[in-house]
C-alpha cells in the first residue's frame, strides 16, 4: 500500500510541475507579445497632410513640422532623425542643426515634438515645395508649398521718362514691370492743363502705349498704374512734349485807324512749343524798345501762349504804315500783319468828339487775352473792344477844316429839317440881285 502511495505521490508531483512550466510560458509569452505591441505602438508618426503657405517677399514664414508617438525622447533621438530639404532638393537641416549656408533658415523647437523651419526675408526664388522627412521604415514625409507673391515693381531704367516729338510723329510709351503675379499695367492722361484736372484714362492694358500722329493736345503728363493685387501698386509719370511752329493771332482788325498825338497799343497772341523769338516790325523795319516805342510780353494762362503787346506813345504821321508781328522757332514762323492808317476830322466839333473817344479806348493798355483759337488760324477769335476803331467801309467822310464853303453846302443838304427853306433863300438871295442889276 504504501508503495503504491508513493507512485501516485510522485505521478501528482509531476504533473503539478509540467502545469507550472506551462503556466509560465504563457505568461511570458503574454509579456513579449504586450512588449511587442507596444514597440509597435510607440513607432513615431508624422502628419503629411500637405500644407500650403502664400507669403509676401521680403517676410518670413513658418512652415509646420510635428512628430507624434515620439515614446522616450533619447530613445527616439538615438533613433530616428527629422531633416528638411528645400524644393531643389539640398538638405537644409538635420535635427535642429542647419546645413545649409543660408543664415535666413533655422529649425524652431517651441516643444520637443515640433521641428518648424523658420524663413526670413523670403526672396521669390524660395518659392517651391518643401519636405520635413524621418526616416522610419518605410520614411515618412511631409510636404509644405511655399508660395512667394511680389509686389509690382517699375523698372526705371527700361521705362520712358520723358518724349519729346514734333505733331504728326508716333509717341511710344513703355512702362517696364515686375511683380508675381503678373501686374496689370492701367494708362491715364492728367489732363494737367485742363481746369479739371481729371485723370482719364486711355488705350488699353498693357506695358506699352503707343499715340499714332500725336498734335498738340497731347501734350501732357502720362500715368502708367500697376497693380497686381499684392500690395502697395505702384505708379509712374511719363512727360510727353509736342513741338510745333509759331502761330500768330492778331487781337484786333487788320485795319486800325488813329488820331495822331494819341498813344495806341497793338497786341498778338503768339502759340508755339518751344515758345519762340518775337518781334513787332514796322514798314519792314524792328522795333526796339525806346522813348516811342514799348514791346511787352504778358504770359498767357495758357501753357505755350503769350501776348505781345506794343505801345505807341505820342503817334506821328509818319509812324503811321503797315505794322507786323513775328514769331519764329526751329520748327518754322509766322507772322500777322495789320495797316495802321491816320483818323482825320471833318470839322472842329466832329474832331473833338473823336479824340474824347480816343482817349477812352486805343490809349488804354489792354490786359493780356486768354483766348484758345484751334489749330486752324481764324479771324474769330475774341478782340478787344477798340470802340474807335473803323475800316475801309466805316471810315468818316475826310473834309479839311478850313473849306468852310463844303461845310455850309453840306449844312443845307440835310434830310428836311425846318430851316432848309430859309437857308435856300439865303444862298440864291444874292444871284436874285446880281440877275435884277444885269437884266437892268
Amino acid at each position: 500500500m504504501s508503495t503504491v502511495s508513493l507512485g501516485v505521490e510522485g505521478l501528482l508531483s509531476a504533473s503539478s510541475v509540467f502545469m507550472a512550466q506551462m503556466c509560465l510560458q504563457v505568461f511570458f509569452s503574454t509579456i513579449v507579445a504586450s512588449v511587442t505591441m507596444t514597440a509597435a505602438n510607440m513607432h513615431p508618426k508624422l502628419n503629411t497632410t500637405t500644407e500650403h503657405l502664400t507669403v509676401v517677399e521680403g517676410g518670413r514664414a513658418t512652415l509646420p513640422c510635428t512628430v507624434q508617438s515620439m515614446g522616450d525622447q533619447v530613445v527616439f533621438e538615438s533613433e530616428y532623425q527629422v531633416i528638411w530639404i528645400s524644393p531643389k532638393k539640398t538638405v537644409i537641416s538635420m535635427g535642429d542643426r542647419r546645413l545649409m549656408d543660408d543664415q535666413r533658415m533655422s529649425v524652431e523647437r517651441p516643444y520637443i515634438s515640433i521641428w518648424n523651419l523658420l524663413i526670413r526675408n523670403i526672396r521669390h526664388n524660395d518659392t517651391g515645395y518643401y519636405e520635413c522627412r524621418i526616416n522610419t521604415s518605410p520614411v515618412q514625409t511631409k510636404k509644405v508649398f511655399l508660395d512667394v507673391k511680389v509686389p509690382p515693381a517699375i523698372v526705371s531704367q527700361m521705362s520712358s521718362d520723358r518724349i519729346v516729338l514734333e505733331e504728326g510723329q508716333t509717341a511710344t510709351l513703355v512702362c517696364n514691370v515686375t511683380g508675381i503675379p503678373q501686374p496689370n499695367v492701367t494708362w491715364y492722361k492728367r489732363n494737367h492743363k485742363g481746369t479739371s484736372n481729371i485723370k482719364e484714362k486711355i488705350g488699353s492694358e498693357g506695358e506699352v502705349l503707343i499715340i499714332h500722329n500725336v498734335s498738340r493736345n497731347c501734350d501732357d503728363i502720362y500715368e502708367c498704374y500697376v497693380d497686381n493685387g499684392v500690395p502697395p501698386a505702384v505708379s509712374k509719370a511719363i512727360r510727353v512734349v509736342v513741338n510745333y511752329a509759331p502761330e500768330v493771332h492778331l487781337q484786333h482788325p487788320k485795319r486800325l485807324g488813329q488820331y495822331s498825338g494819341k498813344e495806341t497799343v497793338l497786341d498778338c497772341l503768339i502759340q508755339a512749343n518751344p515758345l519762340a523769338v518775337t518781334d513787332w516790325l514796322v514798314n519792314g523795319q524792328k522795333i526796339t524798345k525806346s522813348d516811342k516805342y514799348d514791346i511787352e510780353i504778358f504770359k498767357n494762362e495758357v501753357e505755350n501762349r503769350l501776348n505781345l503787346a506794343l505801345r505807341i506813345r505820342d503817334i506821328s504821321p509818319s509812324e503811321f504804315g503797315m505794322y507786323e508781328c513775328f514769331a519764329s522757332n526751329f520748327l518754322g514762323e509766322d507772322k500777322e500783319e495789320m495797316f495802321l492808317f491816320e483818323l482825320t476830322s471833318t470839322s472842329t466839333t466832329t474832331t473833338t468828339s473823336s479824340t474824347a473817344a480816343a482817349d477812352t479806348t486805343v490809349s488804354r493798355k489792354q490786359p493780356p487775352h486768354n483766348n484758345r483759337p484751334g489749330d486752324q488760324k481764324s479771324a474769330e477769335h475774341s478782340r478787344p473792344n477798340y470802340n474807335n476803331i473803323d475800316g475801309p467801309d466805316n471810315q468818316p467822310n475826310v473834309t479839311p477844316a478850313n473849306s468852310k464853303s463844303i461845310a455850309i453846302d453840306n449844312s443845307w443838304r440835310g434830310n428836311g429839317s425846318s430851316s432848309s427853306f430859309a437857308h435856300k433863300l439865303l444862298y440864291y438871295l444874292p444871284l436874285l440881285w446880281l440877275l435884277a442889276l444885269v437884266l437892268h
